[in-house]
């Protein structure tokens, strides 16, 4: 039950409660958090994060991680948020906002229409808002910076990556940690709130108490070659980064799904970036009224 709940989590942040730091690596200091589960007296919620970085030059880029369903009130506020930077890079597999006539997980693409179908699900049975449906895609500063559909299968392909390989690799990276001695009454929970019409605030806490071990997990899929659905997205955008610096521009953001960022950030630390803080929004408010 554990890999369908992370596997849930995958698919919200990547197409990332405590504020636990990995351990600093050779490779460097250690990696940010960009998504988190937090519980107090007050209540519980699932939180994102955007990590202000520096570049030896001045340029400032924030990094703002999402979940693809969430709350509106957090919508909104990225929303304003978005209005500070001279340029919003967004992740969008497919064609630019500006030449779709509907906003389709995948761009319509039937191979991927599976996934709009269970986000779908998911915001119904959660109760949330959509991505896609609350962000203004269409503000004159927001820049596609994500593959094209045809771009997208064809680094899959290059890498012979498929939802089965991701689900393996992820399983793999999984089971070092797996309590497998829950599993049977963690299964039996899950098909109970499933089951039950009033669900959906304890399945939140459920899932998003998950969140925690996402981006551990990511490092693991990520191990060797790299896959598709991150790296390769993510080199696409840096690159479009890197032409806006190179045309001038001094404040800019990236927002593509937490679960992109420990990746990215590893990218802009090789060339020199540097952490300067971090903010938390809260995306799902668990316990509010």
């Amino acid at each position: 039950m554990k890999r369908l709940l992370l596997a849930f989590g995958l698919m919200l942040i990547s197409a990332a409660a405590d504020e636990k730091k990995a351990s600093p690596t050779a490779a460097g200091p250690a990696a940010t958090d960009f998504i988190r589960f937090v519980e107090t007296d007050e209540g519980d919620s699932l939180q994102t994060a955007i990590a202000s970085y520096l570049s030896p030059s001045g340029v400032t880029v924030d990094l703002i991680g999402a979940v693809h369903i969430a709350d509106k009130k957090y919508f909104d506020e990225l929303n304003a948020r978005f209005k500070s930077y001279e340029v919003v890079l967004y992740e969008l597999v497919g064609r630019p906002i500006e030449e779709r006539d509907q906003l389709k997980v995948g761009d319509g693409d039937s191979k991927l229409q599976w996934l709009g179908s269970l986000q779908e699900k998911m915001r119904s049975t959660l109760k949330l808002e959509s991505q896609l449906h609350c962000i203004d895609y269409k503000a004159k500063n927001f820049i596609h910076a994500d593959l094209s559909t045809e771009g997208f299968f064809e680094k899959q392909e290059e890498k012979k990556e498929t939802f089965i390989t991701l689900w393996m690799k992820a399983a793999l990276a999984q089971a070092a940690t797996e309590d497998s001695s829950k599993a049977n009454s963690d299964m039996t929970l899950l098909m109970t709130l499933l089951m039950s019409k009033d669900s959906s605030t304890d399945l939140k806490r459920l899932i998003g108490s998950e969140f925690d071990r996402v981006e551990q997990l990511m490092a693991g899929v990520e191990a060797g070659n790299g896959t598709a659905i991150i790296g390769e997205r993510n080199k696409h955008a840096l690159s479009v980064m890197q032409k806006q610096i190179t045309a001038g521009k001094k404040r800019l953001a990236v927002f593509y799904g937490a679960a992109h960022f420990p990746d990215m950030e590893q990218r802009l630390l090789k060339e020199g970036w540097k952490l300067q803080k971090t903010d938390w929004l809260k995306a799902w408010d668990i316990d509010a009224e």
